[in-house]
This record gives structure tokens, C-alpha cells and sequence, in this order.
């Protein structure tokens, strides 16, 4: 070979490599995946309230292992410098995946930061296992977390959402103040900050997803005892117009700590989001 095709040689490899380097930098979650991540069914992700931890869900997912087969679960958290924590695996015989996420932070006026957290978790999850849809689990803040980040934070390559189960969500706030006292929902008595800021984009929400709004009403006081509810069922205002909504109130083991092991969000759970595992 001439020394001319030598050096076209050379300079060829040292353009493809470079090539290659960049294409990792400017896509590294794309980047990241290899032939062998691991292909998973649609994961239920799990996210808690307000300084919930990864093990909030614990005495949920042991009873729904009871009625599924093979119910792995992974626990993610995002601590607040974007760095992930997360322990736990998905085997190819996990039929049932769930993912739970959490935040170092999970305080309330961390709330829109939460949202950008989990878009983090949700990408660092696809880097470890393979799946194009999820579905979601939000309790109490959780349910603003997933709103949040629908609204705001969700990238064009993330996994997308498919069904959704918030669980006494404050989408108007904890206060009578913008609540009223019913059974009922029409209108908010008051419009609190939150609900504004959640108003604000829900063009953004994807229309083509099912939801179930979760509400607790302890002895007919129109509220769990701690999110008034009326002010759950203000979430009509941002997710009514989903190609499914549907609102459950539910009055046994109502209260707003129980709402997890609710015997009727227990079976909501098993039959709406674990419906494909017999």
C-alpha cells in the first residue's frame, strides 16, 4: 500500500473516532445503552409524599407480591446534586417491575425541583433496563411530582406515561381556605398558588393517558383529615380532559396516611395497573 493511502487511512479512522466521541457527549442517555440492557415490561413507578423515602411503598408492594407473580422492585433516590442513589435489580424472569423514587430533598418548597428529579431518575432507569411506557403511582405530593414534570420537564426520548393512579393529592392545596366543605366539586372555592402554578401548562400534559384520582373522605367530613377533598378533585381542572379520567372516593381506611393500603386501592392497583400479570 502507498504512503498516500496510508495517511487517508489514518486520517479516516481518526475522523470516525472522533465522531464517535462526540456523538456519546452530546447523547449520553442514548450513548449509555448497549445490545444487552435489559428489556422490562412497563414499570409502575412509585413516588411518595412530602419527605417520603424510597420505603414508603414497602407494605404495598408485599401485598400486591401475595396476588402477582415474579414483582421486582428497584428503589431509586435523587439527592440534591443530581446524583442518583439506588439499590435493588430486574432479572429476565421480573414480570412485574416497579420503581420506586424518592428525594433526598422531599419537602414541599421543593416541589418543582422534585419534578426536574425525577426526570433524572426516569432517564437514569432507561440507562439500566430497556422500556417505552410506564405507568405511575402518586401519592399525595407524588401526584404533583408526575404533574410537574408532564407540564414542565419531560424530554422528547423519555419512556412515556400510560396510566396514572394519584392517591389524596392536594392539586388545590391543604387549606379551607380555597376549599370548600363538600361532597362535590364544580369550582375551587378559592384558587390557591399551587393549583395556579399547575394551571399554568396543562396543554403539555398528554391527552391520550388514563387516570384514576384518588380521594379519601373520613366519616363524611369531606376530607382524609388532611387534604380537604374537594381540593383532590381539582385535579378535573388539569386531567379532565385525559382520554380517560375517573374520580374514587373511598371511605374505609381513609385516612390520608392509609390511603396506600387502602383495601380498594389495593384492588385498583392489582386490576388497572398490574392488569396485563395474571
Amino acid at each position: 500500500m502507498s504512503s498516500k493511502k496510508i495517511r487517508l487511512s489514518i486520517i479516516v479512522l481518526f475522523f470516525g473516532l472522533i465522531s464517535i466521541i462526540l456523538f456519546q457527549k452530546l447523547d449520553p442517555v442514548h450513548a449509555s445503552r448497549t445490545n444487552s440492557t435489559l428489556a422490562i415490561p412497563a414499570p409502575v413507578i412509585m413516588v411518595p409524599g412530602t419527605n417520603g423515602d424510597v420505603d414508603r411503598f414497602d407494605s404495598l408492594i408485599d401485598s400486591l407480591k401475595q396476588n402477582q407473580k415474579n414483582v421486582d422492585a428497584i428503589k431509586i433516590t435523587v439527592n440534591t446534586d443530581d446524583s442518583i442513589t439506588a439499590t435493588g435489580k430486574f432479572t429476565k424472569k421480573t414480570q412485574r417491575p416497579i420503581i420506586v423514587i424518592a428525594f433526598e430533598d422531599g419537602s414541599d418548597p421543593s416541589l418543582p425541583k422534585q419534578s426536574r428529579w425525577f426526570q433524572l431518575a426516569l432517564a437514569y432507569a432507561e440507562e439500566q433496563y430497556t422500556f417505552n411506557t410506564y405507568d405511575y403511582l402518586g401519592y399525595s405530593n407524588g401526584g404533583l411530582v408526575i404533574t410537574g414534570y408532564l407540564e414542565n420537564e419531560q424530554k422528547n426520548n423519555d419512556p412515556s406515561l400510560n396510566h396514572l393512579v394519584t392517591l389524596g393529592t392536594p392539586y388545590n392545596d391543604t387549606s379551607w381556605e380555597y376549599n370548600t366543605d363538600s361532597d362535590t366539586f364544580t369550582k375551587p372555592k378559592a384558587e390557591s398558588d399551587l393549583l395556579r402554578y399547575y394551571l399554568k401548562n396543562t396543554q403539555n400534559i398528554p391527552k391520550n393517558i388514563t387516570m384514576y384520582n384518588i380521594a379519601g373522605n373520613v366519616d363524611k367530613q369531606n376530607t382524609d383529615t388532611t387534604v380537604p377533598l374537594t381540593s383532590v378533585l381539582a385535579g378535573r381542572m388539569i386531567y379532565g380532559a385525559s382520554e380517560k379520567y375517573k374520580e374514587i372516593i373511598v371511605d374505609e381506611d381513609a385516612e390520608h396516611s392509609s390511603l396506600i393500603e387502602n383495601p380498594e386501592t389495593l384492588d385498583l392497583l392489582q386490576n388497572y395497573l398490574f392488569e396485563s400479570v395474571k
